[in-house]
């Protein structure tokens, strides 16, 4: 009884700092539209007539609701969150939301791919090197994630295509969207976070190995593989798991410019090009997306690393 009362004032708390936190990511994407000094009834109206009058300039913002108080807007930006208006598009006169929907699959995918190298190669790389501690795979590995860290992830997938798609034709130029054509740019977004969470991962590993149990283990006679691989990744995942899904959320981001060398319609382009058009309803709906999905990985990130190790448990309750 007491137990099931503990899980659930952690999920209470937690479930309140979730909707604490998307409150404020929806109050800063409205302020973004509000605050920006970009007249979107202005924008709108001369795109189609550039010699448009101020009495149509006017009338398109009391259309869009831009000459409501600011409370009412709010309120009226909050309702729309909610059922999924997030404006009209500048750029095309289409529903934001739908630009969305379509840019979002494929980032989607990208990402999930680029995460799938991280945890793999991450988990593999530490793991080895912490067994193998002051040997040459320990050392070669330590001086790749230090340069792999100081590498562009844009920077990275121009040699990633110019070598494997131009040099050595394995892989398309221009992405279509395929398994095999997200390949590369996944690995490209994937590369500086596996050297950055690799030093992590090793490094909380190491901190692990000093611990008691893993002396108990040492002295029945338990390998240095089975101790690492068997308890101590389990106590050492949660600071990676974290750093998983903080940088899984900014990927989301940053991904505009490893779409733009590779070709992807993808989220990060739009944000780019509502960027350039000043397009501020895609702007604060692409941000609002990003913004939301970073508090969720981070949230289901805290769940995780509850359910594995224990003492994290503990730790947060």
């Amino acid at each position: 009884m007491g137990n099931a009362g503990e899980l659930c004032k952690r999920i209470g708390k937690r479930l309140l700092n979730f909707i604490l936190v998307i409150w404020g990511v929806v109050t800063l994407s409205f302020c973004l539209q509000v605050f920006t000094g970009t007249d979107p009834a202005e924008m709108m109206v001369r795109k189609i007539n550039v010699m448009a009058t101020e009495e149509q300039i006017q009338a398109m913002r009391e259309s869009l609701g831009l000459d409501a108080p600011f409370g009412e807007r709010y309120i009226d930006y909050i309702k729309g969150v909610l059922t999924g208006d997030l404006g009209t598009a500048i750029t095309n006169r289409q529903p934001v939301i739908e630009n969305i929907k379509d840019a979002l699959p494929v980032t989607c995918t990208l990402i999930v791919m680029a995460m799938a190298w991280v945890v793999l190669f991450t988990v593999l790389l530490s793991a080895i090197s912490v067994i193998r501690k002051g040997g040459v795979f320990d050392n070669v590995t330590r001086i790749i994630c230090i340069i792999g860290i100081c590498v562009p992830s844009f920077w990275l997938a121009l040699i990633l295509l110019a070598a494997f798609a131009v040099q050595i034709p394995i892989f398309d130029v221009i992405s279509d969207g395929s398994f095999k054509s997200l390949i590369l740019p996944s690995v490209a977004m994937a590369v500086p976070i596996i050297c950055i969470a690799t030093r992590v991962l090793r490094a909380a590993v190491l901190n692990e190995l000093k611990s008691d149990y893993v002396t108990y283990a040492r002295a029945r006679g338990f390998s240095s593989t089975q101790i690492v691989y068997g308890e101590v990744l389990r106590n050492a995942l949660p600071a990676a798991i974290t750093l998983f899904a903080q940088y899984c959320a900014a990927l989301f981001g940053t991904s505009a410019l490893v779409e733009s060398v590779f070709s992807i319609q993808g989220l990060g382009i739009y944000l780019m090009e509502s960027c350039e058009s000043m397009d501020v309803y895609g702007i604060s709906g692409s941000i609002l997306v990003c913004g939301i999905l970073f508090v969720l990985f981070n949230t289901l990130a805290d769940v995780l690393s509850s359910a594995i190790c224990p003492a994290y448990r503990r730790k947060t309750a």
